[in-house]
């Protein structure tokens, strides 16, 4: 089951196309949750001029720094510890994860007018094998390969090196007023903290137990133009999914920002030949003490497929029927998400809240029906697949984004009775099936470069709900994270 909660987890992301997680959702660090470690702090040294804009602007040296992150987690896991008897020494399963991964970053800014930029992640392994299955073909909506009894199937073993090219861009301007960046990068539209309707263009959603970690971005052209006299700002984006495409099949996007007071607002839109047209608006401001934030996008049709049927008398298209997307073509669908944060550094308290509603989810009707139906044909269709685990991968991936309503809450404290001991919970629902994930977790810093959390995961709700249903029950971990030597340089 060590695999299970960060499947569970990534169901809250909703119609966000989110990857596979192969971490162990309960090895994630609260430090990592409110303060990113890849965060770096540049002293700025004022110029023999006396300006220290130029000296940010300007450098005679290319910078050269990054973060490393070493984790060594072991985990305990109990299937359904309320259905039996429950023996605390006696874990369904368990397992010892270590984890170590860096990111190197160069910057140079030879002139004032002119930066270059690029990082590189990797992780351990460091060169890992990868599976390539050819001649198969792909349940429609569901995570999973069934090969074609028609088509013959090899499989081809890779060892390929784990290293990524995560940005690589350049920035550059005309006349000092319009400003160009090219490359790959991070394109950050939306406000949300666990969820972003908003995020349309990165290549990654985000992650709600990582919320603050950087999302991978597209190769993309990007112009900012701040209007002058005022704080408002004008974006336009030209973006290029593919090395191998047609003129007309450049992304265009258009983004304009607007502060009155102390509120920040922001209207966008997203155009690309056969997707949705998307309309955005974004957020932010504060009340006393309280941050506000929320976004709301509108698109015009679709990219979802919705099963509209199961049953093992449909093997012929994989026991599924489905929606045709082009039937929504005209249809507007509505996103939406709302939240607000709290921090009292007297107290050391930080309290986290978002609603997101994703109307490209099922109707609650429409999803009993699915499950039930697949319910009802479970032992037709493990006998057409030959395995019980494909059967319950089926049910997972159809389940996966079912809802329609989510919301997530997390609250932390530190100095709590220690200067180095903290506390925090994360909480994460789904509100149309009432099923959800807690985590409530202790930490303590023994000194700069090594830490322990201690945490307990919990899986609830009825059967049919999402999170009981992606943890096969309703799961329960321990976990105890050392982390070791993370930090920036």
């Amino acid at each position: 089951m060590t695999a299970r909660f960060p499947i569970a987890v990534a169901a809250l992301a909703l119609a966000f196309a989110l990857p596979a997680a192969a971490q162990d959702s309960l090895s994630f660090s609260e430090d990592d949750l409110f303060g990113s470690e890849d965060d770096v702090v540049e002293t700025v040294t004022v110029s023999a001029e006396g300006s220290a804009v130029k000296s940010l602007l300007q450098a005679d040296s290319v910078r050269v720094g990054g973060s490393f992150a070493g984790r060594a987690t072991a985990s305990f896991d109990w299937n359904d510890p309320w259905a039996g008897d429950f023996d605390l020494a006696a874990p369904d399963s368990y397992g010892l994860a270590p984890a170590l991964s860096a990111l190197i970053f160069f910057d140079g800014r030879p002139t004032e007018s002119s930066r270059f930029y690029g990082s590189v992640k990797t992780s351990w392994p460091f060169a890992a094998p990868k599976t390539v299955l050819t001649g198969a073909t792909y349940l429609p909506s569901v995570p999973i390969v069934r090969p074609d009894p028609s088509v013959a199937t090899t499989t081809t073993t890779l060892s390929l090196p784990n290293i990524e090219v995560f940005e690589l861009f350049s920035d550059f301007s005309w006349n000092d007023s319009l400003y160009f960046r090219f490359g790959k990068q991070t394109i950050n539209w939306g406000v949300g903290y666990f969820f972003s309707p908003a995020n349309i263009m990165n290549l990654e959603a985000i992650d709600p137990l990582d919320p603050t970690a950087q999302l991978e971005g597209p190769v993309a052209l990007r112009a900012h133009f701040p209007i002058p006299g005022t704080q408002h700002n004008l974006w336009g984006y030209a973006v290029f999914d593919s090395e191998d495409m047609k003129p007309e099949e450049t992304a265009l996007a258009a983004k304009a920002e607007f502060v009155f007071g102390g509120w920040e607002l922001g209207v966008g839109g997203y155009y690309k030949k056969d997707d949705p047209l998307r309309g955005m608006l974004t957020a932010v401001g504060s009340v006393g003490q309280v941050r506000l934030f929320g976004e709301a996008t509108l698109q015009l049709g679709t990219s979802r497929t919705w099963v509209t049927e199961v049953s093992p008398a449909l093997a012929a298209t994989r026991f599924v029927t489905t929606t045709d997307t082009a039937d929504f073509d005209g249809t507007p669908f509505f996103k939406g998400t709302a939240g607000l944060s709290y921090t009292n550094s007297d107290a050391h308290i930080t309290v986290m809240g978002q609603y997101l509603f994703d109307q490209e989810g099922y109707a609650n009707a429409d999803r009993d029906a699915r499950i039930a139906e697949a319910r009802d044909s479970e032992d037709a269709i493990k006998a057409l697949l030959g395995d019980d685990a494909l059967y319950s991968l089926f049910l997972k991936g159809l389940i996966l984004n079912s809802g329609r309503h989510y919301a997530a809450v997390t609250f932390s404290k530190s100095e709590l009775l220690l200067d180095d001991l903290s506390f925090s919970l994360v909480a994460m629902g789904n509100l149309s099936d009432f099923s959800a994930y807690l985590k409530p977790s202790l930490s303590y810093a023994f000194f700069d470069g090594m830490s322990l959390s201690l945490s307990a995961a919990f899986a609830i709700g009825f059967d049919d709900g999402e999170y009981v249903v992606l943890n096969d029950g309703r799961a329960m971990g321990l976990t105890a994270a050392l982390t070791l030597g993370t930090g920036a340089f």
